[in-house]
């Protein structure tokens, strides 16, 4: 009977000591993969901040103005005028925006 007991015993040790294993190798590659994704975030981050400010340099109204000076001929642009603003009232509504919405079907 004790002979039973202990094999008994060692079986549970055996399948603790896997389970135990299998769970840190499962919280170690989650941490990986976490690390992982700490990294990309930074990276987006500063690729976002880059972005940000070559978008700032290239927007500068300084430069934009010397851009439209050069390719006046090209782009044959004119000084905005204040009759070129409408009300929603001026605006056409186009026939289907005026019909009712149609329901969408459920896919």
């Amino acid at each position: 009977m004790r002979r039973i007991f202990n094999l008994v015993l060692l079986g549970m040790m055996i399948v603790t000591a896997v389970v135990t294993y299998d769970l840190k190798h499962s919280a170690e590659e989650a941490s990986k993969k976490v690390a992982r994704l700490h990294a990309n975030i930074a990276a987006e981050r500063e690729e976002i901040a880059l972005l940000k400010t070559e978008w700032s340099l290239l927007s500068q109204p300084g430069r934009l103005q010397s851009l439209i000076e050069k390719y006046q001929d090209h782009f044959q642009l004119e000084p905005f005028v204040t009759s070129q603003v409408a009300t929603l009232d001026e605006i056409p509504v186009r026939e289907e925006d005026a019909a009712e919405p149609t329901t969408v079907a459920a896919r």
